[in-house]
């Protein structure tokens, strides 16, 4: 413990706080759910980042430079393991990986 945090307590349990898995979820469905969530995550990623290394035009390089941070940023988050943030992104997200790896494809030839 460093002096800062001396005398400090923790009040609350994170466990208390949400219940794990979430009430009205099976564990394998909401386990399922995270990793698919962070599947896709990582996936849309790696695709702006591949989008931003080929692409020349300097404003659509930044987009795409961009869109990659937001999404390494909501990885570290952690913000995918809720189940309110989980389910749309495993709900659009399929969408999104197949337009972008369309556009990879064509920015390859």
């Amino acid at each position: 413990m460093n002096s800062e945090n001396k005398g400090e307590r923790r009040e609350s349990d994170p466990r208390k706080e949400r219940p794990f898995p979430p009430e009205g979820m099976e564990l394998m469905e909401y386990l399922n759910l995270r990793e698919k969530a962070e599947s896709y995550i990582r996936d849309v990623m790696y695709l702006y980042s591949d989008l931003a290394f080929d692409e020349e035009d300097a404003e659509q390089k930044e987009k795409f430079e961009n869109e990659s941070d937001r999404h390494t940023a909501l990885l570290k988050s952690m913000k995918w393991m809720d189940v309110e943030v989980a389910k749309p992104i495993v709900a659009e997200y399929p969408d999104l990986i197949r337009r972008l790896r369309e556009k990879n494809r064509w920015s390859d030839t």
